[in-house]
């Protein structure tokens, strides 16, 4: 008869896993505290630990404070956390604007960083070369051993998919041909996904606050719109290759029509070449008297600044389209909070600024309630940080599923 069980090797890394899966959502943290979150014995948890300290996987960073209400006896709880500075992470994200490039610790603190924008002649070899030099250079300026560097996550758009040959294949994305032609200039580990649900990785906070992990809606503007779900901080099944399902809900019944899209669908209303379309349908020297002003007349010198400056200065035809167009938005939101239990909605890529986006969620409480605007922030992630998806996939297979172990 076959015996099937799990290895002492695959134990280890499992209790290593879960070790350092508490220490990043709740840490730092005592062994005390480790032991119980898990529901194992202290003695199983320190004698795992101080291998991974002896490692350098771990650091001690000190005893717990004290806690004048419940003095303890005996001596005070050590605190340990994950040495950050352990190993490293490369990290690459391509867009339909630009390849950004990035070298971070294991908090994606950025050390090093690059970009390249992409033009219309710029070719699919062209975006190879620019990651595996860059990469390359970057290894060499930081005088980082191999073993300290995880490897390199990249992340590419879907709408980019097709210009590097990315294709499905049994329903799942096939990153086959793009790692290889990497792999020929790189000696390093490579991992690849869609960027959208990368990014929303990185922009997530993993700690658990109030007793829960918090849900996050991450919603990316592009040549698509795009959504990517993270559910108690895992990346939801669902939202790892079809990111871009969320252009079929619709935002405003019997709205503007699209082909093979429902009438009022996001694809309609709110991708970012709808919202153009939008605003320059009215534009003209009578009726959009400031934005025509600013922008000399040129249609092509539209985009969020001047449209919000003409908005601010008073341009009433202006403030109408965008009022409509944050409404719909609204709408959006609304239910991706309730349908997700999202209570972060990360906006991302709308270049907004502070002015701007208080102006947009003072609508949405007037359209809806404080409450659902509150859970509306803009992501961290700027356009030449957005390797961070990257480095955020490299470090969650090569370092922490793994147990931290090489």
């Amino acid at each position: 008869m076959e015996k099937r069980g799990i290895s002492k090797l695959d134990l280890k890394r499992r209790n290593r896993m879960q070790i350092l899966r508490v220490i990043r959502e709740s840490g730092p943290i005592s062994r005390v505290d480790v032991a119980s979150a898990l529901e194992i014995t202290r003695a199983a948890v320190t004698i795992i630990t101080n291998e991974m300290i002896e490692e350098g996987v771990l650091i001690e960073i000190g005893e717990a404070p004290v806690n004048a209400e419940k003095l303890q006896k005996g001596r005070r709880k050590i605190l340990i956390d994950i040495n950050v500075n352990s190993r490293f992470a490369l990290g690459a994200t391509v867009d339909e604007r630009e390849v950004s490039i990035g070298l971070t610790n294991l908090n994606t603190e950025i050390l090093d960083k690059a970009s390249m924008t992409i033009e219309e002649r710029t070719t699919s070899k062209d975006i190879i070369n620019f990651i595996i030099n860059t990469c390359n250079t970057m290894i060499e300026n930081s005088a980082l051993t191999k073993d300290k560097i995880l490897g390199l996550g990249v992340g590419v758009v879907p709408s980019m998919w097709g210009k590097l040959k990315i294709f499905y294949k049994d329903g799942v994305l096939d990153f086959t041909n793009f790692i290889d032609k990497l792999s020929g200039g790189l000696d390093v580990q490579i991992s690849c996904g869609n960027a959208v649900g990368l990014m929303a990785l990185a922009s997530n906070d993993f700690r658990v606050q109030n007793g829960y992990q918090t849900n996050t809606a991450f919603l990316h503007n592009g040549n698509q719109v795009n959504l990517a779900i993270v559910n108690k901080n895992e990346l939801s099944n669902d939202y790892i290759s079809y990111t871009s399902m969320i252009e079929k809900f619709i935002v405003c019944p019997n709205g503007r029509p699209f082909e093979g899209y429902p009438n009022g669908s996001v694809k309609a209303e709110l991708s970012r070449s709808a919202m153009l379309s939008a605003i320059t349908s009215i534009y003209s020297r009578d009726t959009t008297p400031v934005l025509y002003e600013i922008t000399e007349g040129d249609k092509s010198r539209i985009n969020t600044d001047s449209v919000f400056n003409a908005l601010f200065r008073g341009d009433e035809n202006v403030k109408n389209v965008v009022d409509d167009l944050i409404s719909k938005y609204t709408v959006l939101i609304n239910n991706l909070a309730i349908s997700h239990f999202a209570k972060r909605i990360v906006l991302h890529n709308y270049h907004l600024n502070e002015k701007q986006f208080d102006y947009v969620k003072r609508e949405m409480i007037r359209l809806v309630s404080e409450e659902i605007a509150d859970r509306v922030v803009l992501s961290r992630l700027d356009g030449k940080n957005n390797f961070l998806g990257g480095c955020a996939l490299i470090i969650q297979e090569n370092f922490f599923t793994r147990g931290g172990m090489r």
